[in-house]
């Protein structure tokens, strides 16, 4: 665990170019290829994490919806240049019924979402 924090302040202030903090999945996907992958209806939990990895992080509702959250970041020079979020959710039969992939430009302010 220490060496990742040290990777990652030496990335971030050390001027490191091109690397990715999180899901190197995520972070070179695009809403088309998002949409390949996950088809609300048909896409199960084994399918998502065969493409994705283990999630960052889950979450689960009242309604017993599971959430599934997959986060990158990409440095380039001590600058955040792009943040891609993936939010997959899974009705109780472990089926997709929703995702979002949610993209922000740093540098820009710009946020676009897909679903």
């Amino acid at each position: 665990m220490r060496f990742l924090s040290c990777l990652v302040m030496t990335a971030l202030v050390g001027g490191c170019a091109g690397i990715v903090i999180g899901n190197t999945v995520v972070i070179n996907e695009s809403a088309e290829s998002v949409a390949r992958h996950i088809v609300v209806g048909q896409t199960s939990k084994s399918d998502v994490e065969g493409v994705y990895g283990t999630p960052t992080s889950k979450s689960y509702d009242s309604a017993g919806i599971e959430s599934w959250y997959y986060g990158s970041t990409a440095v380039d020079s001590g600058q955040a240049t792009s943040r891609k979020s993936l939010q997959v959710q899974f009705g109780k039969g472990g089926i997709a019924i929703y995702y979002l992939l949610t993209d922000a430009d740093p540098q820009q302010g710009r946020k676009t979402t897909s679903q």
